[in-house]
């Protein structure tokens, strides 16, 4: 009887604490800061990228991608700095154009940031606009793009 009501006292005792554990506040999380220095670096591969794209320069592209990058869009997944460096290579020859790239939001934390925005570009006379999200990591004290997706938004109808 002793110890039935023991590991009863036991029991009760132990759904008390994890009652009092839940209530508790959780501990703050570590905030992200990202310094004026990072956030100005993060926006200039962004402006380098599309200036280096509008000039016709596959492989200056793909220096701002770490080794194993990926890019992603509804029309490819390549990874890593050659298969990047082709698939720019292959857009640029058909006459694509970045009118603009906006960065709405730029945060980093450490060696990892991220960017995301909008983009204009005109690829074969046609206008359209989209998303895009760059993932970066700081290497050698650089920052690159480590994933970088983009998205084309629905465009309305031309007629």
């Amino acid at each position: 009887m002793l110890t039935r009501i023991s590991a009863s006292f036991l029991f009760l005792s132990l759904v008390a604490g994890a009652a009092d554990a839940v209530s508790q506040t959780p501990p703050a999380v570590a905030s992200v800061t990202t310094s004026s220095a990072d956030e100005a670096a993060l926006r200039e591969v962004a402006e380098a990228w599309r200036q280096h794209y509008n000039a016709g320069d596959a492989t200056k592209v793909a220096t701002l991608y770490t080794d194993d990058a990926y890019y992603l869009s509804a029309h490819v997944l390549a990874h890593g700095r050659e298969a990047i460096e082709a698939y720019w290579r292959q857009g640029i020859a058909a006459g694509g154009h970045i009118d603009w790239i906006r960065l709405e939001h730029v945060e980093s934390s450490g060696e990892l940031g991220y960017a995301v925005g909008r983009y204009q570009a005109t690829n074969a006379g046609v206008t359209v606009d989209g998303r895009i999200l760059i993932v970066m990591k700081k290497v050698k004290r650089a920052w690159r793009m480590a994933a970088h997706e983009t998205v084309v938004r629905d465009q309305p109808e031309r007629q």
